[in-house]
């Protein structure tokens, strides 16, 4: 019983040296680790530089050839070879936009938009004039 008396009166006593030596080791954890944090003010960019001498943008030149239902040939609202006629027009104006395209060193394509009750030999003359013309860029669409 005694021994539980003394315990009893006996003041508890703290140890600050160990809580001190924890608090500088979480100093300096926070203070090594708050360096390696990169700053929204640190990251590196380069903002975009006026350009003196840009090359300008070559847009290429393109011909919508329609072939109706009746055989009419139009390219850009231009009527060319009634049914049943040649195409040497046809020939001389894809040449003369093929020259223009040259010149300015754009690229020449060729869209033929056929009626869907065209009749597939007058397609097929377009497709012979565009050949004899050297087109390189050829394509079809469909009507909507």
């Amino acid at each position: 019983m005694k021994l539980l008396d003394d315990l009893m009166n006996k003041k508890a006593e703290l140890q600050i040296t160990p809580l001190i030596d924890v608090v500088f080791l979480l100093l300096i954890y926070f203070m090594v680790t708050a360096s390696l944090v990169t700053k929204e003010a640190d990251l590196s960019f380069m903002l975009p530089v006026k350009v003196e001498s840009q090359e300008p943008v070559l847009l290429p030149i393109e011909v919508l050839i329609e072939v109706n239902d009746g055989g009419e040939i139009t390219i850009n609202g231009i009527v060319f070879g009634e049914a049943g006629t040649g195409l040497d027009d046809l020939i001389s104006e894809l040449l003369r936009y093929k020259e223009a395209a040259d010149a300015s060193q754009s690229e020449f394509i060729v869209n033929i938009l056929p009626d869907d009750k065209a009749l597939h030999g007058r397609i097929v003359k377009v497709m012979d004039a565009c050949a004899a013309a050297e087109v390189k860029n050829l394509s079809f669409s469909m009507a909507m």
